[in-house]
C-alpha cells in the first residue's frame, strides 16, 4: 500500500451499527482504515428503537438522524433493509420523502472539513451527488448489488455512476453487469474482507458436540433467509437424489418461504435427512460452518433477475476451511473455484448438486484437500486488509486528481 496523506471522510450509508454490540461489515473496514489514520464520521438513519442520536465506537464518530415521527414508526431503514422495504410496505414509501431530506440536512452539517465523501447504496449515493454539487468534494462508492427494477431507479443510478469519482465493486458480477449499462469514470473490484482470526478452522468435534449433533454423520450445512434467491428448495431436491449414506443436511434460516420448504421435506420423506435449527446467529455460524463436512449454496436469479452479488456465506465457509458446493452465478464464482476449494453447480439443478455431493464423499480425502485449499484462498483474497489498502489507495487517487 502506498504512503498516502490519511483523509477525513464522510462516510453515508442507510445500514450501519445500531449501537456498540451490534455488528456491521463496513463498521469493520472502516473501523480498521480508522487505525491507519483515516477521520471518519459517518452519517446513517436512526432505528426505530433506542440507538443514540451521536456516539462513538472505535474511534468512528457516528450521528444518526431521525426521518419520522414518533420514531417508533419508523418503517424505512433495517429490519430488510431500504431496498426492501421500499418495495413492500406503503408506510416506508410514504417515508422516503422526509427519510432522504433529514439524511441531506445531517450530511451537508457533516460535510465541512471532509475530503471525501464515501457512500453506500442508492439514497446515500444521491445525498453525495447533491453534495458534490454543491461543496466540489469527491466521492467514492462501493457496490454491492446490481442495478435493477424500474426505470427510474435505473435513471436515479445512472445519474450517480456519472458524477462518482470512483466505483468499487464487491465482485466481477456486479462490475460486469453494470459495465453493461453504464460507463463509471473509474473503477476496480474490491471483494469484502473477513476477520480470519474469528472465521477461521475450529475442531469439528467439538463444534458438533456443542452444537448437539452427532459425530459420525457426514454433515451438509447451509444458511440465509428463506428467500427464492437461495435456491434452498433445489438442494432439499438433491437430498432426495445423493446416494451417499450416512448423509445430514442442516438448513439454516428463516423467511417466508418457511413452509413451503419444510412441506417439501415432508413430501419427499427427507425428515430424518434434512435439520431446519431456525435462525443461525452471527456467533453461530462459525460453529455450524466447522461443524460441516461441505457447505452448500444452491442460489439462482430468482424471478425478479436478483442473485447473490457475492455470497458472503460462502466467503465465511471457505474462510472456516469448509469445501463449498455453490451455484455458478454471480459473484459466487469469485469465491468458488471449481475443483480448487470446492465445486460449482448448474443452478436450478439438484441433479448437479446431489452429484457433486456424491463425488466430495465418494473419494477419501478429498474434503480435507479442499478444506485446506478453500482457507489459503481466503487468506489470499479476502482479508480485511487487503480491502482495506485498496480503499486507502482509492482516497489518495481521487484525492491526487483533484489536487
Amino acid at each position: 500500500m502506498s504512503q498516502i496523506p490519511k483523509p477525513n471522510v464522510l462516510f453515508l450509508v442507510t445500514s450501519y451499527v445500531r449501537n456498540k454490540k451490534d455488528q456491521s461489515a463496513w463498521h469493520d473496514h472502516l473501523k480498521e482504515c480508522a487505525k491507519q489514520g483515516v477521520d471518519y464520521d459517518v452519517v446513517m438513519p436512526h432505528d426505530n428503537e433506542d440507538s443514540k442520536s451521536v456516539e462513538v465506537i472505535d474511534k468512528i464518530k457516528i450521528h444518526r438522524f431521525q426521518y419520522f415521527f414518533p420514531r417508533s414508526s419508523q418503517k424505512l431503514a433495517y429490519y430488510g433493509g431500504v431496498a426492501h422495504n421500499f418495495s413492500n410496505k406503503l408506510s416506508a414509501k410514504l417515508q422516503m420523502p422526509f427519510f432522504m431530506a433529514n439524511f441531506f440536512v445531517k450530511a451537508m452539517r457533516w460535510a465541512k472539513g471532509k475530503d471525501v465523501l464515501h457512500a453506500m447504496f442508492l439514497p446515500s449515493e444521491l445525498v453525495a451527488v447533491t453534495l458534490k454539487k454543491i461543496t466540489g468534494k469527491p466521492f467514492v462508492i462501493w457496490v454491492q448489488r446490481t442495478v435493477y427494477g424500474p426505470k427510474f431507479f435505473r435513471y436515479l443510478k445512472g445519474i450517480v455512476f456519472k458524477n462518482c469519482d470512483y466505483v468499487m465493486f464487491n465482485s466481477t458480477y456486479t462490475r460486469d453487469t453494470t459495465l453493461k449499462e453504464f460507463k463509471p469514470k473509474k473503477y476496480c473490484v474490491l471483494h469484502m474482507g473477513l476477520d480470519l482470526n474469528y472465521f477461521k478452522p475450529m475442531a469439528k468435534e467439538a463444534c458438533r458436540k456443542q452444537l448437539g449433533l452427532p459425530p459420525n454423520k457426514k454433515i451438509l450445512f447451509t444458511v440465509g433467509r428463506f428467500v427464492e434467491k437461495k435456491g434452498f428448495e433445489y438442494l432439499i431436491d438433491a437430498m432426495s437424489k445423493v446416494k451417499t449414506k450416512n448423509l445430514v443436511c442442516v438448513i439454516g434460516g428463516s423467511g417466508p418461504l418457511d413452509e413451503k420448504f419444510k412441506q417439501m421435506v415432508n413430501e419427499k420423506g427427507l425428515g430424518g435427512k434434512i435439520i431446519f435449527p431456525g435462525w443461525v446467529s452471527n456467533k453461530e455460524v462459525r460453529l455450524w460452518m466447522n461443524a460441516a463436512d461441505v457447505f452448500v449454496v444452491p442460489s439462482i436469479f430468482d424471478s425478479r433477475g436478483e442473485t447473490e452479488t457475492l455470497g458472503i456465506v460462502a466467503v465465511e465457509a471457505i474462510a472456516c476451511g469448509t469445501p463449498t458446493i455453490a451455484s455458478s452465478v454471480g459473484g459466487l464464482v469469485d469465491v468458488v473455484q471449481h475443483g480448487l476449494n470446492g465445486f460449482r453447480v448448474k443452478q436450478k439443478s439438484s441433479r448437479d448438486i446431489a452429484e457433486k455431493i456424491d463425488m466430495i464423499f465418494s473419494k477419501p480425502g478429498l474434503v480435507d484437500v479442499l478444506g485446506k485449499n478453500a482457507r489459503k484462498y481466503a487468506q489470499e483474497n479476502y482479508t480485511v486488509k487487503q480491502a482495506v489498502d485498496k480503499i486507502l489507495d482509492v482516497y489518495k487517487e481521487v484525492l491526487d486528481s483533484k489536487s
